[in-house]
């Protein structure tokens, strides 16, 4: 069973945008910190904050749920979407019910904006009223990735210890790490130090 770590990650982390895909990022935020299972998120503050800088919200909630509720809500997504990619990356049946669900509870509209005379863009709008509406945008990046990503790209970092997941987008698509100047540097160093023993 996973161990969680009640520490604060108030600053931006170099773990943060590693997935280079916001659903993985997602999944992400429970991670290895020293070998130790620790979530990013400690509170619903924590997840309103994570959601704004990954740009799938303009702005925090402006309705007040229950305290702990977003976050509840917001880990029990998370393992949802585990689950699912690790399915999918397995080639296995994926388990859709829970996540259907959190896409039915969707609330939506397009609303077009004028930025100038001549600059429109469409923008969906989504409702909050509820924490699973408020998640919506967070549920479709999961639900896009497991129905648009080749998943011959989605790996895990091959770093000891580590388990971070990424999309590998690189031009010859043979990335190994989570971050080449932590993960990488860290199997370099492992390596040298074992030809240096044999030797």
């Amino acid at each position: 069973m996973k161990t969680a770590t009640a520490r604060r990650e108030n600053v931006v982390s170099p773990f943060d945008f590693v997935g280079d895909h916001a659903a993985i990022n997602f999944i992400n935020t429970d991670r290895m910190i020293c070998g130790e299972v620790t979530d990013r998120w400690q509170s619903d503050e924590d997840v309103a904050e994570w959601i704004v800088r990954h740009g799938l919200r303009d702005a925090r909630p402006a309705t007040t749920w229950r305290r702990g509720l977003l976050l509840r809500k917001a880990r029990n997504l998370r393992e949802i979407a585990r689950k699912a990619v690790e399915a999918r990356k397995a080639k296995k049946t994926l388990p859709l019910e829970e996540l259907n669900g959190f896409l039915e509870s969707s609330n939506s509209h397009s609303v077009l904006k004028a930025k100038s005379r001549t600059d429109l863009h469409l923008e969906r709008v989504y409702s909050q009223k509820a924490v699973e509406q408020y998640l919506a945008p967070v549920a479709e990046s999961v639900a896009e990735l497991l129905s648009h990503a080749d998943f011959d790209l989605v790996r895990r970092c091959e770093g000891e210890r580590c388990g971070l997941w990424f999309y590998d987008r690189s031009k010859a698509h043979c990335r190994r790490w989570c971050c080449s100047h932590i993960c990488g540097n860290r199997a370099k160093v492992a390596a040298f130090r074992a030809r240096a023993r044999q030797s």
